[in-house]
């Protein structure tokens, strides 16, 4: 199974890097999508999904700590093993359109707030919440990027960045 990631890299580097990469987590995500799934198939497809993404974007993954590697490999099984959990179970959620009429929130709120404030304050949100915007502001993933690793439309994406500032504004608000 592995030389179907190993053939999507170029370099010979590149391969024995993300060989170490493959053996080092490939249990650790197994573990996660069985306890999400629990069902062996289910969990190695989950698994399978999770390492074409880090594949796919190993150029910027290889460059990440080893703490933010394995929180972007926990992020991208488990949200492969949910998507597949979904569709086992016929019982997708459809994510709702961009409403235009929603106000947007503005950014440079954030500018002004006390950094380990911000950052006890963005660990308590919710998991989909707090792993979007570790994404997109902490790894500067683009949301094409975040699209094709979460396997949700880049509308999606928006729309949880917003939702998660929004609600990330709310609590802060509310805690001055």
């Amino acid at each position: 199974m592995i030389n179907i990631y190993l053939s999507t890299l170029e370099t010979a580097e590149d391969k024995i890097k993300f060989g170490n990469f493959y053996t080092k987590y490939r249990q650790k995500m197994y573990s996660i999508a069985y306890n999400i799934l629990h069902n062996v198939e289910d969990s190695e497809d989950a698994v399978h999904e999770a390492f074409i993404a880090v594949a796919d974007n190993f150029e910027k993954i290889k460059k990440i700590s080893c703490q933010e590697k394995e929180r972007y490999i926990v992020i991208i099984v488990r949200n492969a093993s949910i998507n597949i959990y979904r569709k086992n179970k016929k019982d997708s959620e459809h994510l709702t359109e961009l409403d235009d009429n929603q106000p947007t929130v503005n950014i440079n709120f954030f500018e002004n707030i006390d950094y380990q404030k911000l950052l006890q304050t963005i660990s308590e949100l919710p998991l989909i919440y707090k792993d979007i915007l570790f994404m997109y502001y902490v790894n500067h993933y683009t949301t094409k990027e975040i699209s094709k690793m979460l396997d949700i439309s880049m509308d999606a994406v928006w729309k949880r960045i917003e939702r998660a500032k929004k609600l990330l504004k709310e609590k802060l608000e509310k805690g001055e």
